[in-house]
């Protein structure tokens, strides 16, 4: 099978696979949105719209790119019959051998087929969906990667935030404090100068994935990206910015945050976001982009990749995870087996559930504590919830079962006060983010059989499922 480079390199593999259906004519008016929320909830095909009302043939949407493992592995460079904590630990252990691959600086691309100059710029041009019912505008940008250069180390970062089209061109880029193209842009704007940005909304599958990943700060997500496809990602440097862009991108905007008080930013939101609610409208701090110049393929295609209601998500699998898992090991939890998120975005999210073989007294509770003050585990955390390796973390049934039956309320039950939450969190009144900020509680749940007497806990009354998958390969059931 031909090796996944870009967009349309994966648009064949997914025909080969039989993993894509077409589809013409659909309304851009939550049509699209509804087709990819259904398609997302029954885990089916990647779907490739075209020939919208209005616009020109060929100006394509690809959404439900990544929903599978199966898809999501073929990009990841592991087996494609792997699924749950044996495809995140697969991703896992693949991490751990990771080498920067650094970019292949090229002189054109396809990207320059087309291009529309500061007077002709007119982002309606490109067909975009109104992805949920109560979304207050069109976002262009969902499935995007947007580049930024920090002015003081020269840190070239690429980061997905939602992009919102608010004039012709203009965007709002909702790049929330904290991140890294929000750093950049306030060191850029403590010098007295605007931040150049570029946007790619249709890169290479992999600087995508990479743009989801805690990538470290020394290390830019090209490089990792160039990694995980085993070959460098072609840039060229762009005529506005001098940000390296995908080559082999289908369209990217190149223009400037430039300074603005808050009364000359615009509404932004509401937008259905990863909890599976939607944020609050804003006016005065969403940075606002001024487009100066848009490059695009003939024929181009604009990754579609909206946050839904969980556990319909636009990834397989809760990557942050891995981190989680990484930093749990670091801290001297040992006989990790599985860390899960059933609500997530970048991180584990708010119900986040961890496999340990237990080893000690206080093992459970030692593995809860570090999960919640970890930083992969505090960000949008609410629930963190231990159990035996032999609960499949991956099963909401299993672990609801954990819990109901192993958990002794007064005993395994703790709650940690003010830890730091994600501005998606949907509890928080708006009277305490004003006042407090962005913090929520902990609720840290032992559902381990108590290690004091674990020899005399009842039995499990079910077989092994090493003896079950045994007796039915025998029987060929």
């Amino acid at each position: 099978m031909e090796q996944v480079r870009d967009m349309r390199s994966l648009i064949r593999c997914l025909d080969e696979m039989g993993e894509l259906q077409r589809l013409q004519g659909v309304d851009l008016n939550l049509e699209v949105g509804a087709l990819t929320e259904l398609m997302g909830e029954r885990e089916s095909l990647a779907l490739l719209f075209d020939d919208f009302k209005g616009y020109p043939h060929g100006y394509r949407i690809i959404s439900n790119l990544f929903r599978t493992c199966r898809r999501a592995a073929l990009v990841m460079g592991l087996p494609v019959d792997l699924k749950g904590v044996d495809f995140l630990n697969a991703w896992r252990n693949r991490v751990l051998t990771f080498r920067p691959v650094p970019v292949q600086q090229v002189e054109g691309g396809p990207i320059f087929e087309n291009q529309m100059g500061e007077e002709d710029i007119d982002l309606r041009r490109f067909p975009t969906p109104i992805w949920h019912e109560l979304d207050g505008g069109l976002y262009l940008g969902t499935g995007c990667g947007i580049i930024t250069r920090d002015p003081e180390s020269g840190n070239i970062n690429v980061g997905t935030y939602r992009v919102m089209i608010q004039e012709k061109n203009k965007v709002s880029i909702k790049m929330n404090k904290g991140k890294h193209g929000r750093m950049a842009m306030e060191r850029s704007h403590a010098q007295g100068k605007p931040l150049p940005v570029a946007i790619t909304l249709g890169q290479e599958p992999s600087l995508f994935l990479s743009s989801q990943m805690p990538v470290p700060p020394d290390i830019s997500e090209y490089e990792f990206a160039g990694w995980i496809q085993d070959s460098p990602i072609p840039v060229v440097r762009g005529a506005v910015t001098g940000l390296p862009i995908p080559a082999n991108g289908e369209v990217v905007l190149e223009g400037e945050i430039p300074l603005l008080r808050p009364e000359e930013l615009p509404k932004e939101g509401p937008f259905g976001e990863w909890p599976g609610y939607y944020t609050e409208a804003t006016v005065g701090d969403v940075p606002l982009m001024t487009v100066k110049r848009v490059y695009y393929r003939n024929d181009p295609i604009i990754l579609g990749a909206p946050p839904l209601k969980p556990p319909n998500s636009y990834l397989p699998i809760p990557l942050g995870s891995i981190t989680l898992w990484e930093q749990l090991e670091k801290a001297g939890i040992p006989d990790i087996k599985g860390v899960w998120g059933f609500v997530y975005g970048g991180q584990p999210g708010p119900f986040t559930v961890i496999a340990i073989k237990q080893r000690y007294t206080g093992h459970a509770k030692q593995a809860l504590l570090v999960a919640a003050g970890a930083r992969a585990g505090a960000y949008g955390g609410k629930f963190v919830v231990v159990v035996d390796d032999d609960i499949d973390i991956t099963n909401p049934y299993e672990v609801i079962w954990a819990i109901s039956t192993r958990c002794n309320a007064r005993e395994g039950i703790d709650i940690v006060k003010n830890v730091w939450a994600s501005v998606c969190e949907p509890t928080i009144s708006p009277q305490e983010r004003d006042t407090r900020g962005y913090i929520s509680d902990r609720v840290l749940i032992d559902a381990c059989r108590p290690y004091q007497w674990i020899e005399q806990f009842p039995k499990v009354n079910a077989f092994s499922r090493e003896f079950k998958e045994k007796v039915a390969k025998k029987w060929k059931v």
